[in-house]
């Protein structure tokens, strides 16, 4: 079983790295057919299909994950799948005509802009059709089709990709080019999704199997939306106190910001079933500590590197219009980082305490709404940026902290905050340098090279431990 986890994961990291280098070689694109203003209406447009994907079907696909394998006949997960296909069509249908009856309405309080009803009708087919494809992608990875799974979520980006590129670019249709591009390669996905699946769903409705999934999953819409606003409060204030510009300007620092996440990719899928199979084992505490630390010294590396080289990147990549997104990546680096790292407080999922998961989302999210509505007034979308790093800070911490009661690992916290401490220093030190070009480069690169050494000061890695995880998992935690 563990072999095979670990041949899946491999696999399913494929399609999330692809996304996320099509997103991040595609800024280019984006930056040169659309106006900062533009980008602003994408990115509201996307903000709102989020809460829509929480909300509309109720977290239904939660209710899937948890009762699909208890079904003990293949008729009874049919029905169960089935039931949930057609849920999940019926409520986003309910959606799609309401949203088209009431567009202008609408358009004006989610994009913040008049005119762009066609914009909003767009960016609502899109939302249906990634309705449907995110339950139809995760009915793959239940039945374990990892492959299946990846060709679907592999192909829906290329021809997202190209097909955005075709219409935005070649032929100059601009934002409607995207939207378009974005509902197309959804559509080869869904229906790519239901070939593989073909003999999985079936026009069965059972009421009685849709109440316990609902059961399940209605109480989990609270934390999402909690999580969401965490996630999405920064835009949505920007475009209330300033504009779509600065929303368009800030969407491209935090796309940038995002490329930091390809390294949690491997961490999220691995080692959370790792450390729920082996957490009683007296060791284990200790290696997610030296996990922790190795992680910690890769993160803090990408952080030096898209922070100090944001405003090259941007001027590579983008247009004048958009060079001044580089002051909010500094902090945008490390909030994205942070939002994710609950993956090694592990302590709530071990003790079974989901509440403290709904308790820490919504103060996350008071927090973020708070700090933004504090901050942005006073210095525009860069606020956000640090709003968003206070808001997930605390967070983090106070996942840690209630992890560290219920399941204790020993984690150097000295050495670690010496650590993040010496990078913000070298940060701030690299961004107030302002000689000739080359110069600020070499100087900015020195700064870098430094972090090794100061890794090795504080203990937080060394080549014993490199070569002790990588041993650690072919030989210890990869047996059957």
């Amino acid at each position: 079983m563990i072999r095979r986890f670990f041949r899946d994961s491999a696999i399913y990291t494929i399609p999330s790295i692809l996304s996320y280098g099509i997103s991040f070689f595609l800024i280019p694109l984006y930056t040169r057919v659309l106006t900062p203003s533009d980008y602003g209406a994408l990115d509201m447009i996307t903000v709102f299909g989020s809460l829509i994907a929480l909300t509309v079907a109720l977290e239904i696909s939660q209710g899937v994950s948890r009762f699909y394998l208890d079904e003990k006949t293949d008729d009874g997960k049919k029905i169960l799948v089935s039931t949930a296909l057609w849920f999940t069509v019926l409520m986003f249908t309910a959606f799609l005509i309401a949203a088209f009856a009431f567009a202008p309405e609408l358009s004006l309080i989610v994009i913040g802009a008049s005119g762009l009803d066609d914009v909003f009708r767009l960016g609502v087919i899109f939302i249906w059709m990634n309705g449907l494809f995110y339950l139809l992608r995760n009915q793959l990875r239940f039945e374990l089709r990892s492959e299946a799974y990846s060709i679907v979520s592999t192909i829906q980006s290329l021809t997202t990709a190209g097909a955005s590129v075709l219409l935005a670019y070649v032929f100059h249709f601009g934002i409607y080019g995207f939207l378009t591009g974005m509902i197309i390669g959804t559509a080869a996905g869904v229906f790519l999704g239901l070939y593989y699946l073909k003999t999985t769903f079936q026009l069965r409705f059972d009421l009685t199997k849709l109440k316990t999934m609902l059961a399940f999953s209605v109480p989990i819409v609270p934390s999402s939306i909690a999580v969401f606003v965490s996630m999405y409060i920064d835009r949505l204030m920007i475009n209330y106190y300033l504009s779509l510009e600065e929303v368009g300007l800030y969407g491209i620092g935090y796309r940038l910001a995002s490329v930091s996440t390809l390294v949690l990719v491997g961490f999220q899928v691995a080692l959370t079933p790792l450390i729920y199979k082996h957490y009683q084992e007296p060791e284990t505490p200790h290696q997610l500590a030296m996990i922790f630390r190795t992680f910690l010294a890769i993160v803090i590396v990408i952080f030096l590197i898209l922070s100090l080289f944001a405003d090259v990147a941007l001027r590579i990549l983008t247009t004048p219009a958009y060079y001044a997104a580089s002051q909010v990546v500094v902090f945008l680096v490390p909030a994205v980082l942070l939002s994710q790292m609950y993956i090694f407080a592990p302590g709530i999922g071990i003790s079974k305490k989901t509440y403290l998961f709904i308790l820490i989302n919504v103060g996350g999210a008071i927090l973020n709404i708070f700090f933004n509505w504090m901050l942005i007034p006073q210095i525009g979308y860069v606020g956000a940026g640090v709003a968003t790093l206070i808001g997930y800070a605390c967070v983090f911490a106070a996942y840690m902290y209630c992890s560290q009661k219920l399941y204790y690992v020993p984690h150097d916290w000295g050495a670690i905050a010496g650590v993040v401490l010496v990078a913000a220093a070298l940060v701030t030190i690299g961004l107030h340098i302002h000689l000739e070009l080359y110069i600020d480069l070499l100087i900015r690169g020195c700064l870098i090279l430094l972090m090794p050494g100061v890794f090795s000061f504080f203990g937080i890695l060394n080549w014993k431990e490199i070569v002790h995880v990588r041993d650690l998992v072919p030989t210890r935690w990869n047996q059957r």
